[in-house]
């Protein structure tokens, strides 16, 4: 299982997200074949699609979770800078306690146990210069590629900066 809630009693299963789920639209450059199927979802410009629905306990403010991810650029390819698929290295936190880019804490509510979610994630709710957010490469090296890429000046003032720092979590 990649997402846990964690409630009163024991830890129970609830998301699935294998890192496996490609986005082949998002690696080969096709924009609107990536943004095909997604939903939005409130009015940060965040959009998602379930690609498994779940059932059980939902994820929901004050309750903590444990996540696998896969994450990728939306520009720049579709280059990855992390995953984890494997209980040794899940992020967990407590939705809403400001851990985590803020795309990720609003697009994980609502997820039911065993759904599948991929989030787009536009700059604003993704990662934020000067802070440490996670989820985030487990390297250095890679903390500084993303950051290097996300929060590059030149390319942010050719225009960039809209898809530049797009960032697309399974």
């Amino acid at each position: 299982a990649a997402l846990s809630l964690v409630g009163a009693g024991p830890l129970v299963p609830l998301l699935a997200a294998p890192a496996a789920i490609a986005a082949d639209a998002v690696a080969a450059g096709d924009v609107d074949g990536a943004r095909g199927g997604f939903l939005p979802l409130g009015d940060g410009g965040l959009r998602f699609q379930d690609l498994r629905p779940g059932i059980g306990p939902v994820a929901e403010p004050g309750r903590v979770v444990r996540v696998f991810w896969s994450g990728r650029l939306f520009a720049k390819q579709g280059w990855s800078y992390g995953r984890c698929n494997d209980p040794e290295c899940e992020l967990r936190f407590r939705i809403g306690d400001g851990t985590t880019i803020p795309g990720l804490d609003e697009g994980i509510r609502g997820l039911r146990e065993g759904g599948i979610r991929r989030l787009m994630i536009p700059p604003a709710l993704a990662y934020q210069e000067g802070k440490e957010l996670q989820p985030m490469p487990d390297t250095e090296a890679g903390r500084a590629r993303l950051y290097r890429t996300v929060f590059n000046p030149t390319r942010i003032a050719n225009g960039e900066g809209d898809t530049l720092g797009t960032i697309i979590l399974d």
